[in-house]
């Protein structure tokens, strides 16, 4: 399968500590950040099947929302906005998406979102809430949580399909105006960082 531009898949990790990985990527990276067009967060896996939305955290500050938005739509899924009880997590900036961001790679993570078919709003919200209070950045956050494999599959396969499409783009994302990463990425470009 071939693609305009090439994906790199990162492994970081040590990101409970202060993003240690992605940190140390964007100061070591091995392609020039200036000629990264983009950062997808790939930081953990949808938790229920038939999940009818998904939340891009970050979408707002750049244009990934477009790919975001056109790979929702061949999902039949809604974009969500961060519902309001998840607003103090402040998720953005608690994630990889942020060493990425802060040196001048438009970032998102992507997540499902709060509408279910099988389960309500109320439920998901109930279930997701008690994951990061309890299990989030803890020892606990391990393999023996209850992982529903047709939600993974979905989830990888909007993941793959986002990432295959912004890789196809002639469009490069970029930053809205206001974003606070907008010098970071000039920065890069002019120094050819």
């Amino acid at each position: 399968m071939h693609t305009l531009r090439a994906i790199i898949f990162i492994a970081t990790t040590g990101e409970e500590k202060g993003l240690l990985g992605s940190s140390y990527y964007t100061e070591n990276p091995i392609v020039p950040l200036y000629k990264t067009v983009a950062n997808i967060n790939i930081d953990g896996i949808a938790m229920f099947k038939d999940f009818q939305s998904i939340v891009g955290i970050g979408v707002g500050l750049s244009t990934l929302d477009k790919w975001l938005t056109s790979t929702a739509e061949r999902y039949d899924l809604s974009v969500q906005n961060i519902p309001p009880q998840f607003k103090s997590f402040d998720a953005f900036n608690k994630s990889d998406q942020l060493a990425f961001a802060l040196a001048g790679i438009p970032s998102i993570l992507v997540l499902e979102g709060t509408k279910n078919k099988s389960k309500s709003e109320e439920e998901v919200t109930e279930a997701f809430i008690k994951y990061y209070l309890n299990y989030y950045h803890t020892p606990f956050d391990d393999l023996n949580q209850n992982i529903d494999c047709e939600a993974a599959a979905k989830h990888a396969k909007i993941l793959f399909d986002l990432c295959f499409n912004l890789s196809n783009s002639k469009d490069i994302p970029e930053w809205r105006k206001g974003s606070q990463f907008i010098n970071a990425r000039l920065r890069s470009i002019a120094e050819k960082k």
